[in-house]
């Protein structure tokens, strides 16, 4: 019997989802070539050196010690894990009183059960907003955890279904947070390595038969036996897809929308205090955290959603020296504003008010080509991205078998 050559398979995007599913396609004994248009690996996951040598995650940051397919991965590849010292539910005020971390714990508690009475059925049909008014709060930490949701949603809440506020939003999952030691853009760095990576090779379309994908990059065109669809959901749906996909997929690529949010990092002339606060005039924080010899000499912020997007790019040193005036910073912050980014447009996906059923188009396969990132599973996190990879994988093998 003749020895069937290996399969080709074409992975588009080289961020965390992307490259997962090429190393464990070309580990399968896949051929396997992997087009990034952007000139580095990693995709919304990214780590530079401020001027002071301090790594800072202006990407995907939080890692939760209960996402084991984030810790799995890390050991695969000899990572090394750095506890951030961090509580990413408990928050002070902006320039207020300090909060006591049982208060915000207790109002995270009351969200839970609030969410166990109104049942799985009814969350996803409100809105987030809807159930924080459901609660009947009020006072300086509801503000915050509005605040503070809103921001993690990289939009109005009310543009969220209830049923999403979960352990992505720091709810349910009390937990530990941990770092790449050397940051988490390592994972997609060390990944890349072993692979077939050809950078700057911007997609526009896809092209395909009942036996072969045509991928089209400017004026070169390649073929493959799959293809791995990895690029954000704003890529996606600004590419050219032949033929067009069935009604499951298409509609949820007009319906389901992006996030928009801003990261910033400044360096600081000494060790500053560790400290998460909150902005309450924007949905925006601002925090420090534990490095490897100990507190890390940088303040980072996030801001999510338009207006506090708009606001921090307005003003982003000041909005960082007006959450740590007792800390000197040094010099401009470094600036990654993820909307606005032609490779990403947004920061991950919003699964609003009756909308995760549109989920299982985009976790199909279409024709030959598999999609994979976070928006396949509605995770806006490096855990959704990674297990979006896995499962990718996994599918264009079954095509293989079929």
């Amino acid at each position: 019997m003749p020895i069937r050559p290996p399969h080709q398979v074409v992975v588009v995007g080289a961020g965390l989802a992307g490259l997962v599913a090429a190393r464990r396609l070309a580990a399968d004994g896949s051929n396997v070539v992997v087009l990034e248009a952007r000139d580095r690996v990693g995709g919304r996951v990214w780590s530079p050196r401020l001027p002071n040598g301090e790594v800072v995650e202006l990407g995907g940051e939080w890692i939760s010690i209960s996402q084991t397919p984030v810790i799995r991965l890390a050991r695969e590849l000899g990572l090394g894990l750095a506890d951030t010292g961090m509580d990413f539910t408990s928050r002070d005020p902006v320039g207020g009183p300090p909060i006591a971390p049982e208060e915000h714990h207790r109002l995270a508690a009351r969200l839970e059960a609030r969410q166990t009475e109104l049942g799985p059925e009814t969350l996803e049909e409100i809105s987030a907003e809807d159930l924080l008014d459901s609660l009947g709060e009020s006072g300086l930490a509801m503000s915050v955890l509005r605040s503070r949701l809103a921001g993690t949603a990289g939009t109005s809440l009310e543009n969220v279904a209830a049923a999403e506020i979960g352990d992505v939003f720091g709810i349910g999952d009390q937990t530990d947070y941990v770092r790449i030691e050397g940051g988490n853009d390592l994972l997609a760095r060390i990944m890349a390595r072993d692979l077939e990576v050809r950078l700057d090779k911007a997609v526009t379309s896809i092209h395909q038969s009942d036996q072969t994908v045509e991928v089209v990059v400017r004026n070169e065109l390649l073929d493959a036996d799959a293809v791995v669809l990895a690029v954000p959901l704003a890529v996606l749906q600004r590419m050219v897809l032949d033929p067009v996909p069935g009604d499951d997929l298409l509609q949820a690529l007009e319906s389901i929308p992006m996030g928009t949010g801003m990261k910033v990092a400044v360096a600081t002339k000494d060790d500053p205090p560790m400290f998460r606060r909150q902005d309450l005039d924007i949905p925006a924080w601002y925090w420090t955290g534990l490095g490897p010899n100990g507190v890390r000499r940088a303040i980072t912020g996030f801001a999510g959603s338009a207006p506090g997007v708009e606001a921090l790019a307005a003003e982003p040193r000041q909005r960082l020296a007006r959450s740590a005036p007792e800390v000197t910073l040094m010099g401009e912050p470094l600036v990654a504003d993820w909307g606005s980014d032609v490779f990403a447009g947004g920061c991950y996906s919003v699964i609003g008010p009756g909308r995760r059923r549109l989920l299982h188009g985009l976790s199909r396969p279409w024709g030959r080509v598999v999609l994979a990132g976070e928006h396949v599973n509605g995770s806006g996190t490096i855990e959704g991205a990674i297990r979006s990879g896995e499962e990718a994988a996994r599918l264009v093998a079954g095509l293989f078998r079929s």
